[in-house]
């Protein structure tokens, strides 16, 4: 008896050790927002590789890089859901000493967003002094010195934005561009055209202008409605933007993957949870479009039109697996 109750006891422990086997992987991922198509994209490409790896995926937003507390908050909330590893869509590069302590215990991957060095285990994402490189190397090849230019990039200093204008100052031809103004503002339609608007109505309109995403899209229509010749480029991809390459109204744009980034994310933080090794940078490269096809790979690029933000990927546990 004793020993059938041993084996009893044996088997049942067996049963347990699968069940916690089974017990599906947690990730959680941190954005910005999801205001745009840019983390849009990066949502669709996280939540179809969770669904491939059968994972479950919890996604917060901040509602904007000005939200920090929001931020730190959603970090540790992810830490009470428990969390495996994190995908960290920072607001800031200097990581506030909340999540700096935080990190202890959980591993976190930076996505799309640098911060400082030997914070996280890698960082999934494009180099974004490499965005402003190829800008300026398409700039040097298509426009006289002197060009009289407006830089939209957004919020001062946040996200790539100061990456960016690094590459992009450190490849351009001397003198091949003026640069008449530089507006910084919150990441908005509203914003941005309220910007545009502002510094169009006091000054000559500019040749070029060279902006983010959303100031690229606010910039096609505000010129197609005042009968302005200005030529727009985008530092990088929206639906807006790919569209507007297609009928030619933005010379250039970047296209980082995102859609691609987000499955990448995925796939790291697995890897990093199966104990290999990663490199500090996983980059899925950059892709330069230009009309008038500007195909390049779409599914890499952008969600799909219908696609709408994403917040859990559950998984039912296969509690007693096949061996």
């Amino acid at each position: 008896m004793a020993r059938f109750a041993l084996s009893t006891w044996l088997f049942c422990l067996s049963l347990s050790s699968l069940a916690v086997a089974a017990e599906p992987t947690r990730l959680c991922a941190l954005y910005p927002h999801l205001k745009d198509s840019y983390w849009l994209s990066v949502n669709a490409g996280m939540v179809e590789q969770a669904k491939a790896r059968g994972v479950e995926l919890k996604t917060f937003e901040a509602g904007g890089y000005q939200n920090q507390e929001t931020q730190i908050e959603q970090f540790q909330q992810c830490r009470d859901w428990g969390a495996d590893a994190i995908l960290l869509g920072s607001v800031t590069y200097e990581l506030p000493t909340l999540i700096r302590d935080a990190l202890v215990g959980v591993p976190t991957l930076a996505v799309v967003n640098r911060v400082e060095p030997d914070t996280v285990v890698s960082t999934i994402g494009t180099d974004w002094y490499g965005m402003g490189e190829t800008v300026a190397e398409y700039v040097n090849a298509h426009y006289p010195k002197g060009t009289r230019t407006l830089l939209m990039f957004g919020p001062r200093g946040q996200g790539g934005n100061q990456f960016l204008s690094q590459g992009l100052f450190d490849h351009l031809q001397p003198g091949v561009l003026t640069v008449e103004a530089t507006l910084h503002g919150a990441n908005s339609a509203a914003r941005q055209r309220q910007l545009l608007a502002q510094y169009l109505a006091s000054n000559p309109a500019p040749e070029l202008i060279i902006a983010g995403a959303i100031p690229a899209e606010v910039a096609v229509n505000e010129l197609q409605a005042r009968g302005l010749k200005t030529e727009v480029i985008s530092t990088y991809l929206s639906h807006g933007v790919y569209r507007a390459l297609l009928r030619g109204k933005i010379k250039m744009a970047n296209s980082d993957r995102m859609r691609q980034q987000g499955r990448m994310a995925v796939d790291a933080a697995l890897q990093q949870l199966a104990g290999d090794a990663l490199p500090a940078q996983l980059d899925p490269g950059i892709e330069v479009l230009v009309p008038p096809t500007a195909l390049g790979r779409f599914e890499d690029s952008l969600s799909d039109p219908d696609f709408r933000p994403v917040y859990d990927v559950t998984v039912e546990p296969n509690r007693y697996p096949s061996p």
